[in-house]
C-alpha cells in the first residue's frame, strides 16, 4: 500500500493512495466499455438502482464517442459524484499522451462547479489483466504537470488497482516522485519540478 503526499506550486497537498479502504471518497471515475456498454465496468456499483439505465447507456455512448470525460448528473448516486472516463485499449507510445490528456480532463471535471471533489477514486485498473504501463505513465505525467499549478480542492487521489499489479504500480509511483518504495505515509513531499 502507498500513501504518498505530494504538493503543488501553491503548497496544496494531494495524497496518492492505493489504500482505498482507509479513505472515503466523494467522487469516483470508471470506464464504460469501448462500445458504450457496461461490460466489466464497476459502473453498476456506483449508481443508484433508481437511475434510468437508458440515460446511463446514453452517457456511456457519449463518453466513448466523444473520447471525453463525462460528469453524470447528481441524481445518478446519492453517495458520490460519478464521472466516466473513456477506456484506452492501446499500449503504444501515443497511449501515454492520451492517458495524460484524459487525466488532466478528469482533474478538471472533478473540480468543475457543482462537483468540487476533495477525494477522487480512480477505478479503471480494478480488472486489468496485463499491467497498463503506458496508461500509468501518462497519469503520472499529468500529475507532475498538475503539480506546477494547483490541485485546487482535491486532497486524496485513490487508485483501485488489481492486486496482481499493485506492487508494480506503487513502485512506479515511488520512482516517479523520487520516493523509496515502502516509505511511510509521512514521507517527505515530492520536490517541486
Amino acid at each position: 500500500m502507498i500513501d504518498l503526499p505530494i504538493s503543488d506550486s501553491t503548497g496544496n497537498v494531494l495524497l496518492l493512495t492505493t489504500g482505498i479502504h482507509s479513505h472515503s471518497f466523494d467522487a469516483v471515475t470508471c470506464s464504460p466499455r469501448t462500445d458504450g456498454g457496461f461490460g466489466f465496468s464497476l459502473l453498476y456499483y456506483f449508481v443508484d438502482n433508481t437511475y434510468q439505465l437508458t440515460q446511463l447507456e446514453a452517457a456511456c455512448n457519449e463518453t466513448v464517442t466523444r473520447n471525453e470525460v463525462c460528469v453524470l448528473p447528481n441524481s445518478v448516486s446519492s453517495r458520490w459524484r460519478v464521472l466516466l472516463t473513456p477506456t484506452l485499449r492501446s499500449r503504444d507510445v501515443a497511449t501515454r499522451r492520451e492517458a495524460a490528456r484524459l487525466m488532466k480532463d478528469l482533474f478538471s471535471a472533478s473540480q468543475a462547479q457543482g462537483v468540487g471533489a476533495t477525494r477522487l477514486l480512480i477505478t479503471h485498473f480494478h480488472y486489468v489483466i496485463k499491467y497498463p504501463e503506458p496508461h500509468v505513465l501518462g497519469i503520472l505525467d499529468a500529475i507532475k504537470e498538475l503539480m506546477k499549478g494547483s490541485f485546487l480542492s482535491l486532497k486524496v487521489l485513490g487508485f483501485d488497482f488489481n492486486a496482481r499489479h499493485s506492487a508494480q504500480f506503487e513502485r512506479q509511483v515511488c520512482e516517479s516522485f523520487a520516493v523509496q518504495p515502502g516509505a511511510p505515509g509521512d514521507a517527505p513531499q515530492a520536490a517541486h519540478p
